[in-house]
């Protein structure tokens, strides 16, 4: 695999810059083309629409974000919102599915009550290489939960294994005020993960999605959209402004 994209990217280095050109615009159409087919339907609508006191809440981050703007976890705008909705909503009990570096399990840890449990999810370490390069959306290596080891927030935190599409959630159904999606993007995984959600959510709880907005950049979402997009005619799903987040609110 490695000796094939580098002879590739040779390749495109020694072409003519007309065919050069060619290529780029070519790739740059089928970006766009797959925009168009996820164009993100929900409305949108600001926190405060969503919670009107919500400007009221103060909402920590830890400062190792604040520079932050890897768009593969949570930038800071995006951090903010998810711990604006767990100091509005004030959760005892979450679900993560996806918990990648930690932080977003850090940032709704923080921000919710003392007694809150919170419960993240990711593939088990030994398969993890294996499901890189082989299932689903490749990420760079990570050691899942590295953000909220050694916090004094580690203690609210449980660390669960397992592939999202066959792990046993049936303990946790009915009783998550909060859960939040950011798993493997691919239709198969995003579709299952979200139909775990609306098991896991007590009524009145709320789910939140990562990555329902995208760009070009990172098309590996668009299946985001497509999943989420199906909910548009519910009344309580919506685009959150000025993030990539999604919510439904479980009235």
């Amino acid at each position: 695999m490695e000796v094939r994209t580098i002879a590739k990217e040779t390749v495109r280095f020694c072409l003519p810059y007309g065919l050069l050109r060619l290529y780029r615009s070519r790739k740059t159409a089928k970006q766009r083309r797959l925009l168009l087919d996820a164009p993100c339907l929900l409305p949108v609508r600001s926190l405060d629409q969503l919670w009107p006191d919500i400007g009221r809440v103060e909402v920590a981050v830890p400062g190792s974000q604040v520079f932050n703007d890897d768009t593969m976890v949570l930038p800071l705008r995006e951090l903010l919102t998810l711990g604006a909705i767990c100091q509005q909503i004030q959760p005892k009990r979450i679900f993560e599915i996806g918990t990648f570096t930690g932080i977003s399990a850090l940032m709704m840890a923080t921000n919710s009550p003392e007694q809150t449990q919170l419960y993240t999810l990711d593939l088990d370490p030994s398969i993890l290489p294996v499901h890189q390069h082989g299932l689903g959306v490749g990420l760079q290596d990570y050691t899942a939960g590295e953000e909220f080891k050694q916090t004094n927030y580690a203690h609210k935190i449980e660390q669960l294994y397992g592939d999202s599409r066959f792990f046993d959630y049936t303990p946790y159904y009915g009783e998550m005020d909060l859960v939040f999606v950011d798993g493997d993007h691919t239709l198969e995984f995003v579709s299952s993960d979200t139909a775990q959600a609306f098991k896991l959510v007590r009524p009145g709880g709320v789910i939140i999605w990562d990555d329902y907005r995208w760009t070009a950049a990172h098309p590996e979402c668009a299946d985001v959209s497509r999943c989420v997009d199906t909910l548009r005619e519910s009344g309580r799903c919506f685009s959150i402004a000025g993030t990539r987040l999604a919510v439904y609110i479980n009235r």
